[in-house]
């Protein structure tokens, strides 16, 4: 927990920039982290960080300079000379060709609806027993290797606009495991999120792999040629897809510079297939809730595709005030999209059981957009994929490559499964920021195209 004496040190140094008439936003970010991985079936990797930072902007007119201070925060002088850091850079920047938006606390906010002290103090042992639960259990004839994430974040962000104050802090975890054949070299995996300690179950994932290692022992795999496909995609894919359009396609910045799919759309015509519906939703407990953003404004609901109609675009203050825009809370990274369920069955067997061969699957791969400007992107099965027929797994599939567009996958939807997964999209590699998206556990599209099938997995 951030001590107190630190949140003191920084509101007095905030207080003397504002009486100075100095335009400064604060930003403290605290990680305690832990990563754990798996390889040949042993731990290869047990660490630990505990990390703070502080950002500081100051705004001259047109000029802004940043400076950020990574170490212990002890005295009022600490800050002082990173304040005096950033106004200097200020004074040095060439200006800006905008008037940048003065970031300004709405109002103060304190969160801690999604912190669980058990995970944030997780005892690396309890990791390493669960994998070897897992290997002892599935079998040490197969090669394991994995990963588990988790950690706490704290986040304190001050103005000099106001006396308000943002505080947030919260617990995250991403677990995964691959299950790899020796020989075959077939891979099987199973991910699991949350931010409570006991939202991770081993039974579960041991149950999850139970279930798909005899269809890969069993069955030759399938190759499946170049073509059109009905396609089962599991909550991980969907979240892949969605979460690329979302980005390349609804960011105020790239509609601005023309370089997304959606460029020649505006808000009220259809883009998408009128099954999909697309929330920035902080108050959804399947993400990671940010109920603020990092230029102070307060976050709540925001419709970005309704019925496939393009209702908002996400601005960042920066392209708001470039673009002459209204900043929509969107300078963050840790967005929450949500896209709607709809009827499926909870069964996404019993879901295609009439429609002959189909294509299953759950997350794809190695995922990239060749084409920005047409929405078209590329990703590889890899893992888990079947092969099913009327609602029957009849055997795996090779690796197998979907390149399609946005609009033909997302405006072909048959099926949208009537129950929501949590999928976890945290970078593990640079500082603490968690993000989830909340997506239905399948949707099945029609006529998805593959362009490439390995002669192997």
């Amino acid at each position: 927990m951030l001590d107190a004496n630190i949140r003191k040190i920084l509101m007095q140094v905030r207080d003397e920039a504002a009486d100075e008439g100095i335009q400064a936003t604060l930003k403290l970010h605290h990680e305690k982290s832990h990563l754990m991985r798996i390889g040949n079936n042993s731990v290869s990797l047990n660490t630990s960080e505990d990390l703070m930072r502080l950002d500081m902007e100051v705004t001259e007119g047109r000029k802004q300079g940043s400076q950020t201070y990574l170490g212990a925060i002890k005295d009022a002088d600490t800050i002082r000379g990173i304040l005096n850091a950033a106004r200097e850079k200020a004074r040095m920047a060439s200006p800006k060709t905008y008037d940048p938006i003065p970031d300004e606390v709405e109002t103060t906010i304190s969160e801690d609806s999604q912190f669980d002290l058990e995970l944030a103090d997780i005892d690396p042992s309890v990791k390493s027993g669960a994998y070897r639960d897992i290997i002892e259990r599935l079998g040490g004839q197969y090669n394991f290797s994995g990963s588990w994430s988790s950690g706490l974040m704290e986040e304190c962000l001050l103005t000099t606009a106001n006396r308000n104050e943002l505080y947030h802090i919260g617990t995250d975890q991403l677990f995964s495991v691959v299950l790899k054949h020796p020989q075959a070299k077939w891979e099987l995996t199973d991910n699991q999120t949350g931010w409570r300690a006991s939202d991770i179950s081993i039974d579960k994932t041991i149950n999850t792999l139970s279930k798909l290692i005899p269809i890969y022992e069993d069955n030759d795999g399938f190759k499946a040629e170049p073509g059109e496909y009905t396609v089962i995609f599991g909550a991980s894919a969907v979240a892949e897809i969605i979460g690329m359009a979302v980005y390349t396609g609804l960011s105020g910045r790239s509609w601005e510079e023309k370089q997304s799919w959606t460029t020649k759309y505006s808000p009220g015509e259809m883009i998408l297939g009128e099954e999909i519906s697309i929330v920035d939703d902080p108050t959804n407990p399947e993400t990671f809730m940010f109920g603020f953003d990092m230029s102070g404004r307060k976050r709540g609901i925001f419709p970005l595709v309704e019925d496939g109609e393009l209702i908002n675009f996400m601005y960042d203050s920066a392209t708001a005030a470039k673009y002459g825009k209204n900043p929509t809370g969107h300078d963050i990274g840790s967005s929450s999209i949500v896209l709607d369920t709809g009827f499926g069955s909870v069964d996404p067997l019993e879901a295609v059981k009439d429609m002959g061969r189909v294509l299953y699957i759950p997350a794809l791969h190695y995922m990239n957009i060749p084409n920005r400007s047409k929405g078209i992107f590329t990703g590889s099965s890899r893992f888990n994929a079947v092969l099913v027929e009327n609602g029957e797994i009849i055997s795996p599939i090779f690796s197998s490559r979907v390149t399609d567009s946005f609009q033909n996958v997302l405006g072909n939807v048959k099926v949208i499964s009537s129950v929501s997964e949590s999928v976890n999209g945290s970078n593990t590699y640079g500082r603490r920021n968690p993000v989830a998206m909340s997506v239905p556990s399948y949707i099945v599209s029609e006529g998805v195209k593959i362009t490439d099938s390995a002669d192997s997995f």
